[in-house]
C-alpha cells in the first residue's frame, strides 16, 4: 500500500488542563516516510503553538523582577542626584543645578501616543470613500 497523503493532528498541552490541536495535511511524495514527516510535523507544531504556560509566567515573573530592581535602582539614583544638586546651590557652587526629571511620565506618554496613532488608522465605512 502507497500512501499519498498524510493527515496528522496533534493535541498539544499548554498548561492547566488547556490544550492547543493543531494539524496538518501533506501530500508525500515517493520517497518520503510517514514515519519521519510525523515526527518533523510535531515539532512544527510544538514549535507553532510554543512554550507552556508555566515557561510563559516565569518569563513575565523574571522580568517583572527585572523591571522593579531598575526602578529601585532609578530612584536611588534620583535621590542622589537631588540631593547632589541641593547641595550645590546651598553652597552657591552651581546655583542653577536641576533637580533630576521626573521619567515617570514617560512610559504613559507613550501609550497615549501609540493609542492615538492606532486611531488615526481606523476602517472607513464604504458609503463615506469618496473615488
Amino acid at each position: 500500500m502507497k500512501l499519498k497523503e498524510l493527515h496528522a493532528h496533534f493535541l498539544i498541552s499548554i498548561g492547566e488542563y488547556c490544550n492547543e490541536r493543531i494539524g496538518f495535511v501533506v501530500r508525500l511524495d515517493d520517497e518520503d516516510k510517514a514515519e519521519e514527516i510525523v515526527a518533523k510535523l510535531r515539532e512544527k507544531a510544538r514549535s507553532i503553538v510554543g512554550p507552556d504556560r508555566d515557561t510563559l509566567y516565569a518569563k513575565r515573573n523574571r522580568l517583572q523582577g527585572d523591571c522593579n530592581a531598575l526602578e529601585a535602582k532609578l530612584k536611588r539614583l534620583v535621590e542622589e542626584w537631588n540631593k547632589t544638586a541641593d547641595f550645590l546651590r546651598a553652597q552657591g557652587i552651581k546655583p542653577e543645578a536641576p533637580s533630576m526629571p521626573n521619567f515617570g511620565n514617560l512610559l504613559a506618554a507613550a501609550d497615549r501616543i501609540e493609542s492615538e496613532n492606532i486611531a488615526e488608522f481606523e476602517e472607513e465605512d464604504d458609503d463615506d470613500r469618496k473615488f
